[in-house]
């Protein structure tokens, strides 16, 4: 983000300055209530003002336009072709739509981990409750190092195996929630893929905070959010 004379503003405090934020108030909570800068502010209410001034000419022939412009921005930025990107509400509904879109069947099993965002686990538990879908729990207790995690998955995956289960997909995140931590992500869509077995990332911690190279992992699915 640039200053009004152009140069780029130091990450840290002297950003607040491009936020509304009260000075004496120290937000702690971004993921559940962020957010956004000014410049972004502005942008969001010149479209809204565009939707006012003419508005079936806006969403009927305008907005297609300015959402695939958008598509193509964020589709540079992962690294992969618009026409691979589609927008969703958030990366909650993203998961959803994933996993509701799948059709399962009798020993089918949606694979995660113990750090699975809240939401999420509910789904896989309505899932499990109205089809014939099972889930296993690659239990993780921090502190535990990328190698150990790994083996964990791996381990799941051979156990439900040799009970004559099927790992279908996995769900797993770039950055975990609580705690918050860097996911070896990478490694476990390279599992997946030699397993036969679909990955779902949740990478709601994704954009913005690593680089995903999307392009060169190629998960099957991924949700982020772009706050």
């Amino acid at each position: 983000m640039a200053t009004t004379k152009g140069n780029p503003t130091p990450f840290g405090h002297a950003m607040l300055h491009h936020f509304l934020t009260d000075p004496s108030y120290l937000p702690l909570n971004h993921g559940s209530f962020g957010t956004y800068p000014k410049p972004v502010r502005e942008c969001l209410h010149h479209f809204q003002d565009l939707s006012e001034f003419r508005p079936d000419a806006f969403f009927r022939y305008d907005l297609p336009d300015y959402v695939d412009s958008a598509r193509s921005a964020v589709a540079r930025l992962l690294g992969v072709g618009s026409g691979e990107c589609v927008f969703v509400s958030n990366a909650t509904t993203g998961v959803n739509t994933v996993l509701r879109s799948l059709v399962f069947e009798q020993g089918d099993v949606i694979v995660h981990f113990s750090t699975i965002y809240g939401s999420c686990e509910k789904t896989v538990g309505y899932l499990k409750e109205t089809t014939p879908v099972e889930s296993a729990k690659v239990v993780v207790d921090y502190p535990i190092g990328d190698h150990d995690l790994l083996a964990r998955f791996q381990e799941k995956i051979s156990q439900l195996k040799r009970d004559g289960k099927r790992p279908r997909v996995a769900l797993f995140d770039t950055v975990s929630s609580l705690p918050g931590v860097r996911v070896p992500w990478e490694k476990l869509v390279e599992i997946c893929k030699a397993e036969a077995i679909l990955s779902l990332v949740d990478g709601a911690h994704g954009v913005g905070h690593i680089d995903l190279k999307l392009s060169q992992v190629q998960p099957d699915f991924l949700v982020s959010n772009c706050h």
